[in-house]
């Protein structure tokens, strides 16, 4: 039992020692009851259910003693037992107003608790969400580039609200120089004919296999790998970070590489072969356009290491003199004798390094270690009987061996699907953190700053008040008003005290009180209805029904101590005054809608208008000061300031816990659009590697992790455009000027990708940038038609249509860049001109590669498309037959241009031509664009 419990039971027993008949004596138990269930109440640690328990019985208890200690007076006196039964009454409402008011604070601090659960679980997501960028972002550039991205990125959704102001002249140009690096160019010689033996499935998982069995190599023999051009691979060593071993890091590479390709050969019976070229000089590295980011590098270093590859010898490293003379280790190294027109301008000797069987990998086993699984079928001998397994049989055997990661393996998956051993451990150190930045918040809050924190509170919760059901396991919440509130507690305590009064003075039907009473709760409840119903002035209405509500609680007793209606109202304050000033004390007290101060004015009115009326009650001329009667106003006025005093102080603890909840919600709001943001991010950084339909297959939790996204396309209308002269201008500028060649080359790029956010140009996927090449392809993101029953002349007439508005969509297009690429010559002053070329026909979609994903497209349509492009003219879109075919069909004149020889293609095949200027082009406004 509480200290202030044993001092009210001490008071108890020494009043009653000394008692009379007189009720007025009951002043010190009705004061001593009060003030202890309050402090019960809104000091004591407790549990809810308990408490209540023991608070009803400490008041059974108290009013037992009472009554076994004053028997003989009760069974004589019938109006001080029921004088008893009311103050059990409201001693119990005193209990509910205490319970609904800690249910509110529990319900407040659970409220709390949660959210900060909630909050270090969403640091740890924001921590995710975070390495998934990081991750995406590794998977286009360097990390040394990922910080400048990241925050282009970011900026446009921040400063959203003023992008009209500080525009920019140019685009964002992430580009860094590096001197003395070695560039490797590798090429898979025959491998459209080991295209041609497999699947879509089994064709991404051959070159994923095959190019992630690269991009190993390369990462331990600190090699860059730079991007996927088809079957072709290209690396870099010696940057962000320069070695002395550059050129023979990218000369074991190339050997690495003929080794892996030895086994496919084998594996598949299939006459594939590695042609590589490698030269050491100087690059610009880095990103140019707005969509489908891919790391590249640029240099005539660059061009002249590619030339290398393609004059080079298949099985054989082909090197520059320049590589050579940088080498360290000791190669079987013959002189290649190239007749290479562009070699041999460059007037140095090339030379071949031939594989043998010590590489330079395990000469040196301590650094370059291989702890790859090797195949059996790897034998010098390549005359080897091919068994009589298929082509996709061996492919898949041999895959096994090498057992590369599927991409995005661990993307978008949930973490109970992952593999235990691959799940990301909590980190503590960060769920400290996040504690102690919200621990900091609150211990740095400013009551100065609570009006802006409250903006920050949703209006629903802040214009909707609740109570808290006090015995529910959850804290389920009840909208209730404030105005309802005033009646739900003033009602019973003026029940209660009318029904005293008119126990003690029968004289009390006779007086206007009772209409005064019943019209003060008519008006309350009326008050509670409109403000129910209404959002308007409702600090107006809860200020009326604060004294509707004092009317209720306290006009009876100004009624009996000033009217001369009783000729003895001794006992009027002992019995009346105190339990019915605290409960209506106590109401103000539930209402926690109110402000801190207006809850505190409305507190100090009712004390001070309690003590007033005390005051001039006991100098009423009806009434005789006796020392009893003094005695018991003292004891009123003295337990009326420590209730003040005690409301006020739970209040201010409890309008700290309220702001702190308010903190807490601003800084939980921060992290919810914090991790809101990073997954916009993240989407738009996935959606910027991979098409949106193939990148909402990576993004599902459902996906199976393991397979890798393959498919078949038909009628697909595939562009290579390039811009032939910027070559010249890029060789008539020296290295220093080179970087504003690529700005203007990115300006060119960006000016292409905002084509592609027309909606009339929404079917149309860019692929990459290869220099000044700019790849795209239509009828990519169209979803297969399944065509059931239909016959074959509708599934003709429905392919026919599909291809003509690809085909066209694609015309289009390429007429749109033309006007764009004329717009920026007037304002660069400059003359460049496309070339395109475009070949319409089926294709292989796919994502390859586990470290560095990235979605590219394969088939003997890309390669006519890239064919059109090189021997196409300018200023004239350059097609094949086929894709001719179809768009003569719908109404365009084209130009034949006879049957050429093109490169990859047995016989001559006859092309056509459009002219970019054509009139059949007219039809087509540069409005639109």
């Amino acid at each position: 039992m509480s200290r202030t419990q044993t001092r009210g039971l001490n008071l108890q027993l020494f009043c009653l020692q000394n008692w009379p008949v007189n009720l007025s004596e009951l002043s010190p138990l009705f004061s001593a009851l009060c003030l202890s269930t309050l402090f019960q109440f809104f000091i004591l640690p407790r549990n809810r259910q308990l408490f209540l328990f023991i608070s009803l019985s400490f008041i059974l208890l108290n009013i037992g003693i009472l009554v076994l200690i004053t028997w003989p007076v009760v069974k004589e006196s019938v109006v001080f037992a029921q004088s008893l039964i009311y103050l059990f009454v409201l001693q119990t409402i005193i209990a509910i107003v205490g319970i609904m008011c800690d249910a509110n604070e529990a319900g407040s601090r659970a409220n709390i608790a949660m959210r900060l659960s909630e909050a270090v679980h969403r640091r740890t997501e924001l921590e995710t969400l975070k390495d998934r960028q990081d991750q995406l972002l590794l998977s286009v550039i360097p990390a040394y580039l990922t910080d400048k991205v990241s925050q282009s990125i970011i900026a446009p959704s921040i400063n959203t609200d003023i992008k009209n102001k500080n525009h920019k002249l140019f685009h964002d140009l992430h580009v860094q120089f590096h001197d003395n690096v070695t560039i490797l160019f590798a090429d898979i010689v025959n491998f459209t004919i080991l295209a041609a033996q497999l699947t879509a499935q089994d064709l991404v998982r051959t070159l994923n296999e095959l190019f992630s069995k690269f991009d190993h190599d390369a990462q331990r023999l600190q090699c860059m790998r730079i991007k996927f051009l088809g079957d072709c691979y290209y690396c870099v060593s010696g940057m962000p970070v320069n070695r002395p071993n550059h050129a023979d890091m990218c000369v074991v590479m190339g050997l690495e590489m003929i080794k892996t390709i030895k086994q496919v050969r084998i594996a598949t019976g299939v006459d594939v072969n590695m042609r590589i070229g490698v030269h050491t000089g100087s690059v610009l590295c880095g990103i140019l356009g707005l969509k489908k980011w891919q790391f590249d590098v640029w240099s005539d270093d660059v061009n002249l290491a590619n030339q290398m590859e393609s004059a080079g010898l298949p099985g054989a490293v082909h090197v520059t003199k320049t590589t050579k003379d940088s080498l360290i280790g000791d190669y079987c190294i013959v002189e290649a004798n190239s007749d290479d027109p562009v070699i041999v301008a460059h007037g140095e000797p090339t030379y071949h390094i031939l594989p043998d069987k010590t590489s330079l990998l395990e000469r040196t086993a301590s650094i370059y270690r291989n702890k790859r699984k090797t195949v059996d079928l790897c034998a010098d001998d390549v005359t080897t009987a091919v068994s009589r397994m298929s082509v996709k049989s061996k492919v898949s055997k041999m895959a096994e061996f090498w057992g590369a990661e599927t991409p995005f393996a661990n993307f978008g998956q949930k973490p109970n699907d992952m593999d235990p051993e691959n799940q990301r451990r909590p980190d503590y150190r960060n769920t400290v953190q996040s504690m102690t930045l919200i621990e900091n918040n609150l211990t740095n809050f400013s009551l100065k700053n609570m009006s802006s924190i409250l903006k920050c509170v949703e209006p629903a919760c802040e214009s909707s008040p609740y109570l808290l059901c006090p015995f529910s396991s959850r804290a389920s919440i009840c909208h209730i008003s404030d105005c309802f509130i005033f009646f739900l507690f003033s009602i019973p305590v003026a029940l209660v005290n009318l029904l005293i009064i008119r126990m003690n003075y029968p004289s009390y039907l006779h007086t206007p009180m009772f209409s005064q009473l019943f019209l003060s709760v008519v008006c309350l409840f009326l008050v509670a209805m409109v403000e129910r119903i209404t959002t308007i002035g409702r600090t107006f209405l809860t200020a009326l029904a604060f004294i509707f509500s004092a009317s209720i609680t306290i006009g009876q007793h100004i009624v009996v101590s000033f009217l001369d209606v009783v000729d003895d109202v001794e006992s009027a304050p002992s019995i009346i005054w105190l339990p019915g000033c605290i409960s209506h004390m106590c109401t103000v007290f539930v209402l926690y809608r109110l402000r801190h101060s207006f809850r505190c004015v409305l507190i100090s009115v009712d004390f001070c208008t309690f003590i007033f009326l005390l005051s001039t009650f006991s100098s009423s001329p009806n009434n005789i000061a006796t020392p009893l009667l003094s005695f018991q106003l003292t004891i009123i006025c003295v337990h009326l300031v420590a209730v003040f005093l005690l409301l006020l102080f739970v209040d201010w603890i409890t309008d700290y816990e309220r702001k702190a909840e308010a903190r807490c919600n601003v800084s939980f709001k921060n992290e919810e659009r914090d991790v809101q943001t990073m997954q916009d991010i993240n989407t738009l950084l996935i959606e910027n590697i991979l098409p949106r339909n193939v990148a909402v297959k990576f993004l599902s939790p459902d996906r199976n992790a393991e397979e890798l996204y393959a498919r078949d396309h038909d009628n697909v209308c595939v562009m290579f455009a390039s811009i032939p002269n910027f070559k010249d201008f890029w060789s008539q500028w020296d290295t220093s000027r080179k970087l504003e060649c690529l700005r203007l080359l990115n300006e060119i790029v960006c000016e292409f990708d905002k084509l592609l956010s027309k909606p009339k140009f929404s079917c149309i996927e860019k692929i990459k940038t290869v220099a000044s090449t700019y790849i795209v392809a239509c009828g990519l993101n169209e979803c297969e038609i399944e065509f059931g029953e239909i016959n074959d002349a509708v599934k003709a007439k429905k392919r026919t249509s599909a291809a003509f508005r690809n085909s066209s969509i694609m015309i289009d297009f390429a007429l749109s860049m033309a006007y764009v690429l004329e717009q920026l010559n007037n304002d660069s002053f400059q003359s460049f001109q496309l070339r395109i070329g475009m070949s319409l026909g089926p294709l292989v979609a796919g994502v390859i590669g586990a470290q560095k994903p990235q979605y590219d497209i394969w088939g003997n349509t890309v390669n006519l498309a890239s064919r059109m492009d090189t021997h196409g003219e300018i200023q004239k879109i350059h097609m094949t037959t086929e894709m001719a075919r179809v768009l003569m069909e719908g109404g365009y004149k084209l130009e034949s241009r006879g049957k050429i020889k093109v490169k990859g293609v047995k016989h001559p095949m006859e092309t056509f031509l459009l002219s970019i200027g054509s009139n059949r082009n007219s039809a087509f406004s540069n409005n639109s664009l």
